[in-house]
């Protein structure tokens, strides 16, 4: 951004900014003069006569001379008295150009309403940019489409210039969000996540302000957020409970707040008043708030699906059903019901026209559906999978797997040119992407992406090479969110890989998106190209093999499983791997020679975490969360690495840090071994004892 600031002002032809009582605005009524830079300054904000007479600059002017004051009073008394003003106006030209020191500084205008349109003009690239003042940080607090940080960032600065408190700035920023209610949503929601976590008391000395916005508030959402926070404030169901019964608008309002509230225990609390009203039909909108609320309340999974189930093979709300059908964990679902509730979907999905086949509704109802048919039996599911996929795109939900470090799924099928859409839900506890790459290129990609700062691509996207090879990709999504990414499938037949590209999980994280003509054919004579069979290893059932383990051993295939189990990436055995866990070279050596305590080890890496190893949660000022290990402290600084690689390696000021939280798992995945046999295993085992050494006269078997 050019050091001249852009922005439009139609408040005066002659650029002379005017702080008139008329224009005094009521955003936010006592708005200190924003004075920003250049206290010496006056702004005067002009449109260019250039090649772009769109573009508008504000010049700063610094406070006059004697002389030119002297020559502007004599201006304004000689005024009418055209035979004197021109030479007047050359004089004080002349003046100003001798006068007028090079600065960058700039007013804004001091009537809040004129430095809202003022500021209002300009992108959100040129507003996080703007040198900081009061009336930015309102803009930065209320505009939408900004990360996070930014919000905190101006809540910080309101608050040391108002003298006020988080909480009072937040409601204050609510109820301007609520005079606008176009495109007001996502701030909102920026808004209530940073409310909602709030201290108790600080939310019960603004209740009756909170009350207000639950009552009064013309936007559905600020009033949801409302009730959420008295709910909080109260930390207890029942007085708002009793408020809201007597007024279904209310009730629904109360409801639909409920999934918003932090506290789980208290969300918990609603379930024997929020199950009855799933049969409420009057009013209708009573019902679709009961069956949103329901599915965020813990502790009833099981029984919350077999309801919901239930509403959508009656036909009752049956697009607010599915929707809350798909927030319960999949772990829950009873399979014993899935048969049932698939055919009823395909059923009823068959029965949509060409233009309800164009709305969500029906696209969130397929995407369901096929989720559902993929945990049937093959015989079963794969018949009404084909069904699904005659009727919209193909739509693949992949899962994350909580501390595991892999997706549910290595193979997806889909047919030349058709549409896809693939889902990644992530079930862990760090952040994970999706891309799909060219064939052949995950390698080439994984080592491309370990280098990467943590820098945003100009699609926000982190750890996205740009490569042509990288054909789609999603940005990073945080635990517990999902993301979608949508394309059609590859002209030319192929096996294209999938990756989660975030620095180390290349090599763990990816499978392959098979493109070819004829789905059906392909599956038919590809059986074993499903998933792999997973076994849940317990050092238990090796008890009896592992005192001949080390007998005749594959060790070429031990080495080969370390790098595709991803054990090279984060760890040093021998000449190979990089240092970010524990050197594993003289691991046996450490454990007195003992299989078992390895073993066991890779198998439960949590049950003893060297302090030097542990991950941590930082929650700093800026309001990222970050994690990762602590490599150096000292008095003023953090040095930490979030990952393995050097580009990982971050400094974090102490003074930005709020607070740290150790986490009790380790960085290492469980499960690592699931996908491998008792012969594999021992093969690995076998190489960790070698220390990574491979004799050349040892071939494989």
């Amino acid at each position: 951004m050019q050091q001249s600031w852009q922005a439009l002002h139609a408040f005066n032809p002659k650029g002379i900014v005017s702080s008139s009582p008329g224009l005094r605005g009521t955003s936010y009524p006592g708005a200190a003069r924003e004075q920003i830079l250049n206290p010496e300054g006056v702004l005067a904000a002009t449109r260019l006569a250039n090649k772009n007479p769109s573009t508008v600059s504000i010049r700063v002017h610094p406070r006059p001379s004697p002389l030119i004051c002297i020559i502007r009073g004599l201006a304004l008394w000689l005024r009418r008295r055209s035979a004197f003003v021109s030479v007047l106006s050359l004089t004080l030209c002349f003046a100003r150009a001798q006068d007028q020191p090079k600065s960058n500084g700039f007013f804004l205008p001091q009537n809040p309403v004129a430095a809202a349109y003022v500021l209002g003009r300009l992108s959100n690239r040129e507003l996080i940019e703007a040198p900081r003042g009061e009336f930015v940080y309102i803009a930065l607090l209320l505009r939408k489409g900004l990360d996070r940080k930014y919000r905190v960032e101006a809540l910080q600065g309101l608050t040391a210039i108002r003298h006020t408190s988080q909480t009072e700035e937040l409601l204050k920023g609510l109820v301007e969000l609520d005079r606008k209610p176009q495109d007001s949503e996502s701030s909102s929601r920026d808004l209530a996540s940073i409310l909602l976590q709030s201290n108790r008391s600080e939310l019960t000395a603004r209740r009756i302000e909170i009350g207000q916005l639950a009552l009064h508030s013309q936007v559905p959402f600020t009033r949801e957020i409302a009730w959420a926070a008295l709910l909080s404030a109260d930390g207890s169901l029942e007085p708002s409970w009793s408020q809201a019964k007597a007024s279904p608008p209310q009730l629904e309002d109360l409801l639909l707040g409920l999934p918003l509230v932090p506290d789980t225990a208290l969300r918990a609390e609603a379930y024997p008043k929020v199950k009855p009203l799933l049969l409420s039909a009057d009013p209708p909108g009573l019902c679709r708030a009961a069956i949103v609320a329901i599915a965020a309340l813990p502790g009833h999974d099981l029984e919350t699906f077999k309801s919901l189930a239930a509403l959508v093979q009656a036909g009752v709300e049956t697009p607010t059903a599915i929707r809350s059908l798909a927030r319960i964990p999949q772990s829950t679902w009873p399979k014993e019901d899935l048969a049932l509730l698939s055919q009823s979907l395909l059923d009823n999905l068959k029965k949509a026209t060409p233009q309800e086949r164009a709305d969500s509704p029906f696209t969130d109802a397929l995407q369901f559906a096929t989720e559902v048919a993929s945990l049937l039996p093959p015989d079963v599911g794969r018949p009404i999978t084909r069904a699904l996929q005659s009727l919209g795109p193909t739509i693949v939900t992949l899962h994350a797997i909580y501390e595991q470090m892999r997706f549910d799924k290595n193979v997806i099928v889909v047919s030349i040119g058709k549409p896809v859409v693939l889902i990644l839900q992530n079930d862990d506890a760090m952040p994970h992407n999706l891309a799909v790459l060219a064939p052949g290129a995950l390698k080439e990609i994984g080592l491309m992406a370990e280098k990467m700062s943590p820098e945003p691509d100009s699609e926000g996207r982190l750890y996205v090479p740009a490569s042509p090879k990288v054909l789609h990709a999603t940005k990073l999504t945080g635990p517990g969110q999902k993301v979608q990414l949508a394309f059609d499938a590859p002209a030319e037949s192929g096996d294209y890989p999938f990756v989660c590209t975030f620095p180390g999980h290349w090599l763990r994280m990816s499978g392959t998106l098979t493109v070819t003509v004829d789905v059906d054919a392909y599956l038919a004579s590809h059986p074993l190209s499903q998933q792999p069979k997973m076994t849940e290893w317990k050092l238990a059932d090796f008890s009896s093999d592992l005192p001949r383990a080390g007998l005749d051993r594959n060790l070429p295939v031990g080495k080969e499983f370390f790098s595709k189990l991803a054990c090279v990436q984060c760890h040093k055995l021998g000449s190979q791997g990089y240092s970010y866990g524990p050197d594993l070279t003289d691991v046996f050596k450490r454990y007195k020679d003992d299989r078992g305590a390895v073993l066991q080890q890779i198998l439960e890496p949590s049950k003893v975490i060297d302090d030097r190893y542990r991950n941590y949660n930082f929650e700093l000022k800026s309001g990222d969360p970050v994690v990762g290990m602590i490599l150096k402290e000292d008095d003023q600084s953090l040095t930490i690495q979030t990952g393995p690689a050097d580009s990982l390696i971050q400094v974090l000021k102490k003074s930005e840090i709020l607070r740290r939280q150790p986490q009790p798992s380790s960085p290492m995945p469980v499960g690592l071994l699931n996908a491998l046999s008792e012969t594999q295993i021992f093969d690995l085992l076998a190489f960790l004892e070698s220390g990574g050494q491979v004799p050349s006269h040892v071939h494989p078997h």
